[in-house]
Order: structure tokens, then sequence, then C-alpha cells
């Protein structure tokens, strides 16, 4: 989502200074989760209280949970249609290695969703040090079997360690068929970071994305967030 409070002029050298305005950009996320309002679950990262209360508004239809990051201003949230959240079961999750990111999941008709945003570490960390990688370990034990759709930025190139162990415990990567899709551009280099794993009983059909470069803007007059959404059709 961006987090306002990530909002700074520095960080986004290609973006029209316009474009950064917290009202006009509220109401470019606002147009954005209305495109939304008949999926089955939204999984969403960076968002704040104010960006909670706005999705809350534009998607009626939704159930939303939020779960702070510890002492941050943003957390993860995911939206369940309402037709679906009558027997739904919520899980919060504060990742043990201190750092303050969280993970939440919601359990209904036997499927697991999970929204999580991992810690980014430089990417020669080793393996025992790297906490994106503790924490993806850790979901993989908290939600360790059955129908599972793990949603988020990973923070780690579909190369990565990280990307590995999902795939090691049998989690397919949703968007591994689209080898040119790219999420972000964070430091002037286009990469895709943002994942949906799922288990190998669901088929996915991706949603193509807008192709970027690495000095794409974002966010831009179309684009309401430093990252594009994911999008992927689930069956069973």
């Amino acid at each position: 989502m961006l987090a306002d409070a990530y909002v700074r002029r520095e960080y986004y050298p290609h973006t029209p200074r316009a474009v950064l305005d917290p009202e006009r950009r509220r109401r470019a996320v606002a147009d954005r989760l209305f495109t939304y309002a008949d999926v089955d679950v939204l999984c969403l990262q960076e968002v704040d209280a104010a960006l909670f209360a706005l999705a809350g508004t534009t998607l009626p239809d939704s159930i939303g949970r939020l779960l702070p990051k510890r002492g941050r201003g943003e957390g993860c949230a995911i939206f369940v249609r309402r037709a679906l959240a009558g027997d739904a079961i919520w899980r919060e999750h504060v990742f043990s290695d201190h750092s303050g990111h969280v993970a939440i999941g919601v359990t209904f008709e036997g499927v697991a969703v999970v929204s999580t945003h991992l810690k980014w570490e430089p990417p020669d960390t080793p393996a025992n040090a790297h906490r994106g990688l503790g924490q993806l370990a850790e979901i993989l034990e908290l939600w360790s079997s059955g129908s599972r759709i793990i949603c988020g930025d990973f923070n780690a190139d579909a190369d990565s360690d990280v990307a590995a162990l999902g795939a090691s415990r049998g989690l397919s990567d949703a968007y591994a068929s689209l080898a040119d899709a790219c999420t972000c551009n964070a430091n002037g280099k286009k990469r895709r970071i943002d994942y949906i794993l799922h288990s190998p009983d669901f088929t996915a059909a991706p949603t193509p994305l807008l192709a970027i470069q690495d000095d794409t803007p974002l966010p831009s007059v179309t684009e309401p967030s430093d990252h594009l959404a994911i999008e992927a059709r689930m069956d069973r």
C-alpha cells in the first residue's frame, strides 16, 4: 500500500511531486481498492490505520483485520468477502527475531491465507543470519499443511534462498510462469519481490503485470503505490 510514513520525495525521484500529496494518493488508493471489491481475499502490506479505515469503507462487502508491526505505525492486513468469512479463524504472529515484523492469517472453508512483509537483508547475508528467511520458515511451520496461500512482499528475488525455501516445502510461485513480471524498481532496479505462494492442490492463473523499467515512476499517476499489485485466480 505504501504507508504514508514512507512517502518521502527523495525516495521517488521519478514521481511527479503532486502524485505524492497525501490526500491525492489516498483517493488514488481508494480508487484502486474499489477495483478489487469483488475478490474473495485481498492481502495488503504497509497498511497504516488511515489506509485500513479507507479500505474498510471501500470494501463494505468484506471483513478485514489489521496486525501492526511492533514499534511501527503500519502492518499487514487481510480482507475476506463476507459471504466466505462466516466461519473464519484468524491467527496473528509476531516473528521471534525481535524485528517487529508480523504475519496475519485467516482460515475459511479449509483454506489458510497468510499476508506478510518479510525483513529485507543484503543479498550476501548468510542464510543463518537472514531474518527474512527465518521469518518465512516460521510461517511455514505455523501454517505447515493443508490448502495454503502465502502472500506478501518477501524483499527477495525469485532466485533467492527465500524463494527456494518456499519451493522446498512444496509451495508453488503463482507468477513463476511470467518470467518478465516485475513488481517494483526500488533503488533503480526493476525486480519482482512480491509473491503468491500456494500449495499443490491449487492451480494458479496470474494476472499479467504492467511492464516497468528501472526508471518507471512508482508511485505514478496511475499506480498509487511503489509496488504493483499482483493477482491470481486460484482453482482446486
